[in-house]
């Protein structure tokens, strides 16, 4: 839970590691956003049925991210770590 707060409220450093070709550039895929929403999931404010889980399977630029971390996270695994048993 730690580092996902740490991606969360990071001001999106690993940004530039996701290509500018790709085919989507939305703010609700970059790490922190899956980071926050995985947070919202995990401690209750959002529950299944709000898209979620869906969401949280957009993976892009998460994968991209990975190597390009200021905290040297590795925000696939910490997510999959993370939501690992959850409902």
């Amino acid at each position: 839970m730690a580092s996902l707060r740490v991606c969360a409220y990071c001001p999106n450093t690993c940004r530039p590691s996701y290509p500018a070709e790709a085919a989507r550039q939305m703010e609700s895929h970059t790490p922190s956003a899956l980071s926050l929403m995985a947070l919202a999931y995990l401690e209750g404010q959002l529950d299944a049925g709000s898209g979620v889980v869906q969401a949280l399977r957009r993976r892009e630029a998460l994968v991209a991210s990975r190597g390009h971390c200021t905290y040297g996270l590795d925000m696939p695994a910490v997510l999959d770590a993370a939501l690992k048993g959850a409902p």
